[in-house]
C-alpha cells in the first residue's frame, strides 16, 4: 500500500493541489462533446487513511450555484483515492467551478476556469 501512497503523492504533485496534509483533490473540468454542459471530476486523495472516514463536498460555482452535498467514504489500509463527478451548464462571464470538501475539515480547490463560448451565449471550457 505504501507504493500506492507513493503513486498517488507523485500524480498529485505535478500541479499544486489543496491539501490539509491528510486529504488532497485534484480538480478537471471539460466540455460535453456536442452540449454546452461542463463535466467536472475531482479525484479525493486520503493519505494514510487507517480508519474510515465520511467527506462530505460540494462543486461550487461562479453563478453562485452549488451542487447538491454529495458523501464518500474513505478509508483503508494506506492511501485510498476516489474519484466523484458533477456536471452543468455555465452561465456568465469568466465561469468557473471549484471543489470543496466540507466535512471532516474545510478545503477548497484551485478554480478551473472555463474558456471558451458555446453557441447562443452559453459558456463551455477549452480541452
Amino acid at each position: 500500500m505504501r507504493v500506492l501512497a507513493a503513486v498517488l503523492f507523485a500524480a498529485l504533485s505535478t500541479g499544486t493541489p489543496p491539501s490539509t496534509g491528510d486529504l488532497a483533490v485534484t480538480i478537471d473540468a471539460h466540455r460535453v462533446a456536442r452540449s454546452c454542459a461542463v463535466a467536472s471530476t475531482v479525484t479525493i486523495v486520503a493519505f494514510d487513511a487507517a480508519a474510515s472516514r465520511v467527506v462530505s463536498y460540494r462543486f461550487v460555482r461562479s453563478d453562485g450555484s452549488t451542487s447538491p452535498v454529495g458523501h464518500v467514504v474513505l478509508g483503508g489500509d494506506g492511501a485510498v483515492a476516489q474519484s466523484v463527478r458533477d456536471e452543468w451548464k455555465p452561465r456568465g462571464s469568466s465561469p468557473w467551478v471549484a471543489f470543496e470538501v466540507i466535512a471532516p475539515r474545510r478545503l477548497r480547490s484551485t478554480r478551473a476556469a472555463i474558456a471558451a463560448p458555446c453557441a447562443h451565449g452559453a459558456i463551455a471550457t477549452a480541452s
